[in-house]
């Protein structure tokens, strides 16, 4: 049924951009795509981080332009988790730099929100550093807001830095 859906969101398209299904063949675009916002060639840690949601039913999603990945967004649903009955989470997501602010994330992120409300999702979470102000400013054009929740940490190594 999901597939049908993403589908006719996709068929519906009326501008240059696509949202499709994440393949496994699209992960060296990814890989590419992240170092293009990043800076770091991490083509093991995008191997298997996509090959993970992939096999796990999360709704993995790219945006192409021409045929072109440059964007993607990954999302999951939990049955319950911290509480919350069937909540969705925006796990991931990355758009080219040459495509930030032109719709590309903004599309990716409301196709999700449609496959989530197929799949009978009434929220959505995900959790952006306070430091992201790009970030945050991105989520608040998908009308997401602040939630109840505040997210705790305890480190146990000192982290190196490069």
């Amino acid at each position: 049924m999901i597939n049908e859906y993403l589908e006719m969101i996709i068929m519906s398209t009326n501008d240059d951009i696509t949202v499709r299904k994440m393949k496994d063949s699209d992960i060296d675009s990814i890989v590419s795509l992240d170092k293009s916002i990043s800076g770091v060639l991490r083509p093991e840690m995008w191997k298997s981080e996509i090959m993970h949601y992939l096999n796990n039913n999360s709704i993995s999603l790219v945006a192409e332009i021409q045929k072109q990945v440059v964007g993607f967004m990954i999302g999951t649903v939990h049955p319950w988790l911290f509480g919350i009955e069937n909540g969705g989470w925006i796990e991931v997501l990355g758009v080219h730099p040459e495509h930030t602010a032109k719709g590309v994330g903004k599309k990716l992120g409301n196709t999700l929100f449609e496959v989530f409300k197929v799949q009978g999702v009434h929220i959505v979470y995900t959790c952006v550093e306070w430091t992201s102000s790009d970030l945050l400013e991105f989520f608040r054009t998908l009308e997401m807001t602040k939630s109840n929740f505040i997210t705790l940490m305890k480190e146990l190594q000192e982290r190196k830095i490069d």
